[in-house]
């Protein structure tokens, strides 16, 4: 054996390797991150570095949580630093307020299966397919704040039959309005093969008001909506084949409606029913002026003003699950910008952990209560803008 160095002592190859590990194992420590706070946090994905935890605050011995260690419920670490997270829980919401009842009366005679008149270019699109398509968009956007239900009229049990019931009124019935409206053709040359009836607009709404004695009232409204392109006829038969109009019949029958606690809204789409028998019946159902439309994009925003007339008035939302931290919620309506929150209440929303609703203010509270907005967007997870 080798005499050991003068003034100090041998250092074997095993001794040599463990201060090397030590020295290894304390450069990894000081490496590390500082922590966060008593957290476990992990680097973005983009860093293949590995994922680092706080040294705690104990003794010289005390190397802070391991991974996988239960921390604790959360603390309140003041306002939440956005670090470039996604939005992880979508929260599902329901605007408050109940909605009323709307009988969609729709005019399906042959006179639908023709184009508009006065479009131009010339087309060969019918009133029927503008109708459809715009009755699927007011059922699919006001499903959750209107309870629609739909009456087609004539019959097709004969030219002049009144219309029936083909959905009943019920909340969420969109979709099973819009399967109807699918079976209804539409084209040019085979809607005017199937769709040969006249226009029983007056047996039709008293059909209406039929229906509607069996249905339990609803306090918040009740409602038939009148689409039309032409003159109410199917009076008594004239030399020619055809029928006399019957328009006193219609407005008694829109004044039949009222008095039985319905208004009725009219709607006069082309140019195939006078202004002045618009007015008379939309004066009967105490709604005042009637909407009229001679293409798509007017039927649109006609349906539109129509059903933001009968929503009933609200700001609010409620939220499905747990009360939440509402610095983590991201607000947007319709997949739009995030809506600051504003707890001065002058404009964007504020949350109340007492109801598990939020409320919105200025602008946004028009928008919402104007039934413009689809969809309120609400995800928990990342903070979002704060005035």
């Amino acid at each position: 054996m080798m005499a050991p160095p003068p003034g100090g002592v041998e250092v074997t190859g095993d001794l040599a390797s463990m201060a090397r590990f030590t020295v290894l194992f304390l450069a990894a420590l000081l490496a590390c991150d500082p922590g966060s706070g008593g957290r476990t946090t992990s680097r973005p994905a983009s860093d293949s570095g590995p994922g680092t935890t706080d040294g705690g605050g104990g003794g010289a011995d005390d190397l802070g949580p391991r991974l996988g260690t239960d921390l604790g419920p959360p603390q309140d670490f003041g306002t939440p630093v956005d670090g470039g997270c996604d939005p992880t829980e979508p929260i599902m919401n329901e605007i408050v307020g109940d909605p009323p009842d709307m009988l969609l009366t729709v005019d399906i005679s042959g006179s639908m299966c023709t184009p508009l008149i006065d479009s131009f270019p010339p087309s060969m699109v019918t009133k029927m397919q503008i109708m459809k398509a715009a009755l699927n968009d007011l059922v699919a956007s006001k499903d959750a704040r209107i309870n629609f239900g739909m009456m087609l009229f004539p019959h097709s049990s004969g030219e002049c039959a009144p219309g029936q019931v083909s959905n009943p009124i019920m909340p969420r019935n969109g979709a099973a309005i819009m399967s109807t409206l699918g079976g209804i053709v539409d084209d040019f040359f085979g809607c005017a093969t199937r769709n040969t009836g006249a226009t029983p607009t007056h047996t039709s709404l008293d059909a209406a008001r039929s229906y509607y004695a069996g249905v339990a009232e609803n306090p918040v409204g009740r409602y038939v909506l009148l689409a039309t392109d032409g003159q109410p006829n199917c009076g008594p038969a004239l030399p020619d084949g055809g029928t006399e109009e019957t328009v006193d019949e219609t407005v008694a029958a829109i004044e039949a409606l009222r008095a039985a606690g319905i208004q009725t809204y009219v709607l006069g789409f082309g140019d195939g029913i006078t202004a002045g028998d618009l007015n008379r019946m939309a004066t009967a159902g105490g709604t005042g002026t009637p909407y009229s439309a001679r293409s798509a994009a007017e039927l649109d925003r006609a349906l539109d003003a129509i059903a933001a007339e009968i929503i009933p008035a609200s700001c609010t939302i409620q939220l499905e699950g747990a009360t939440r931290d509402p610095r983590l919620f991201q607000v947007s309506f319709d997949g739009g910008p995030l809506i600051p929150r504003n707890e001065s209440h002058t404009s964007g929303w504020d949350y109340d952990p007492t109801t598990n609703t939020v409320t919105f203010y200025g602008d946004e509270c028009a928008a919402v209560q104007s039934g413009a907005v689809t969809q309120v967007d609400v995800d928990f997870g990342c903070p979002g803008p704060l005035i």
